[in-house]
């Protein structure tokens, strides 16, 4: 961990018991620190003469004025310098990032203001170059592939395990994952292995073996962990990708702790990946106008987290296991549990990802998530053909679950009346088998910036896709860009069209024609 020589404490690893119980005590009391709120604080009454143009508010419309509030104005301060600068941090900015690091366990901490995807970016980037192998789920976040391309490296698809009944996708198998190392010529000479843990439903992985057996065949593991922040604050969460070792881990620090939308962190530990290089890529990728107002908030839930995420986690725990013992007694729906553990692609879930499987019901997840929002007023995290989700936040109050409690009852009668239509059957009888995985035939990158046509689906066998293609369900991708589109492939779009379920990436979301590689 870095050393933070103003606040006093150095790099031994935090236990409770002995000295180093007192020099806990120490960090505790300069996590109550907020080094960029402070900062901001101290710069209130300063005259400003410089960007941006609302001067604190004063500017400002007066519409806008009333929705934000006034100091949301006077914090939206630029880089001068009493305020650091975060391509070149050297005060409460790095300080803050100290602080963070710190506290997660890595080496070093960038305060990231264009979402995960730039953390994911810069993680990706910092690790590869052009031309070189990563190896991958099926299932990535599109700011996976779209790092990838943005390298220039070239991706290897390993398949996660599929839950049928559940119907969404499972962490990757560790055996499934080492015997592609092992068996995959360009496996073997990957650079990286890139995992999702947890999975956007809160099943997760224990990476520490699956970290060993990548080191041990001389390969970075980057961690796409923006679901799992809140991991390192109680002992019932899975255990944190920095824990288990890995080289690097994008956190979505809005997604499950306090901080504002698009506020995120990257930890960089060991040697593996070289911090210069991260410190380059981290600086092309980010904006020179940082908010201060999604720095100030990255400050603010470290500081929180480190005072108060014990306690603050376990009422979020408590109020989901509250919701899915409560859910389990309402007829015609279930809500998993740990019992989802110890199947190939789970080692343990995270209880504050709370999926509530409606087919049981006769009807589908979309349907569900339509009638809570339009007749309830509850607006869930996503639904899919089977499911919603619900993130529990130690924001929560037991009266928003019981609302939502009073809305699954209510769900659950409008079935029973036939005010919601049973859909579900039809639609499971038409969902076909994923086709094989397609071969790879041209990098992702050249896919992308070569010359395109759009040709009907038909037409497109034996062409090279221009665009990434995803259905739902199952919501795992049926093409990537620079993959040749197959008979098998081509059947199977002809089939899931029809369904309207949900089509993402392709231009054409019809799925009548393809945008497809002009000459390879």
């Amino acid at each position: 961990m870095n050393a933070l020589p103003e606040y006093g404490f150095g790099t031994a690893k935090i236990r409770n018991s002995g000295p180093l119980r007192q020099e806990f005590q120490h960090r505790k009391l300069f996590h109550k620190r907020a080094p960029i709120i402070e900062s901001l604080f101290a710069y209130r009454d300063t005259v400003r003469l410089h960007m941006p143009g609302h001067r604190g508010g004063k500017g400002a419309d007066p519409l806008l004025l009333s929705l934000l509030g006034h100091n949301a104005f006077v914090s939206d301060v630029t880089g001068v310098p009493a305020m650091d600068e975060l391509h070149e941090p050297h005060g409460c900015i790095r300080k803050a990032q100290e602080l963070a690091a710190d506290l997660f366990g890595a080496d070093q901490t960038f305060f990231v203001v264009n979402g995960t995807s730039g953390a994911i970016h810069t993680m990706v980037l910092s690790a590869l170059n052009d031309g070189d192998y990563i190896v991958i789920p099926r299932n990535i976040h599109k700011s996976i592939l779209s790092a990838i391309i943005l390298a220039g490296a070239n991706p290897l698809f390993v398949q996660p395990v599929y839950e049928e009944y559940l119907g969404f996708a499972l962490g990757v198998e560790e055996r499934t994952l080492i015997q592609y190392l092992e068996s995959n010529p360009d496996a073997r000479k990957a650079k990286a292995v890139l995992l999702v843990n947890p999975t956007y439903y809160g099943t997760s992985q224990n990476l520490t073996s699956v970290c060993q057996a990548i080191h041990e065949r001389s390969k970075l593991l980057l961690v796409d962990e923006a679901h799992g922040p809140h991991f390192h604050f109680h002992r019932s969460m899975p255990e944190p990708a920095l824990r288990s070792g890995a080289d690097a881990v994008a956190h979505g620090a809005h997604k499950m702790i306090g901080a504002l939308t698009q506020a995120s962190m990257l930890h960089i530990q060991g040697p593996g990946i070289d911090r210069a290089r991260t410190k380059a890529w981290f600086q092309y990728l980010t904006s020179t106008s940082a908010s201060y107002l999604l720095l100030a908030s990255l400050d603010g839930a470290r500081r929180q987290m480190a005072l108060h995420g014990r306690e603050l986690i376990e009422r979020a725990i408590e109020l989901a296991n509250l919701l899915r013992e409560e859910v389990n007694h309402i007829s015609g729906l279930y809500c998993f549990g740990h019992e989802i553990t110890g199947q190939p692609g789970v080692d343990a879930l995270d209880p504050t990802k709370v999926t509530i499987t409606v087919k049981e019901l006769g009807i589908t997840g979309y349907q569900a998530e339509t009638y809570l929002r339009d007749r309830m007023g509850i607006q869930v995290e996503m639904s899919d053909l089977y499911n919603i989700l619900i993130i529990v936040s130690f924001g929560n109050t037991g009266e928003d679950i019981r609302a939502l409690l009073e809305g699954l009852r209510s769900l659950r009668h409008a079935v029973e009346t036939g005010e919601i239509p049973e859909t579900l059957q039809a639609a499971q009888q038409s969902v076909p088998n994923l086709p094989p995985v397609p071969e790879m035939a041209l990098n992702p990158r050249k896919a992308i910036q070569g010359k395109c046509a759009r040709l009907p689906l038909e037409q497109s066998v034996r062409r090279v896709s221009a665009e990434v293609v995803t259905c739902y369900p199952p919501g795992i991708p049926v093409l990537y860009p620079g993959e040749v589109i197959s008979h098998e492939t081509v059947d199977y779009l002809q089939m899931i069209r029809k369904l309207a379920f949900g089509i993402s990436g392709p231009e054409d979301k019809t799925l009548s024609t393809l945008r497809v590689v002009e000459d390879v």
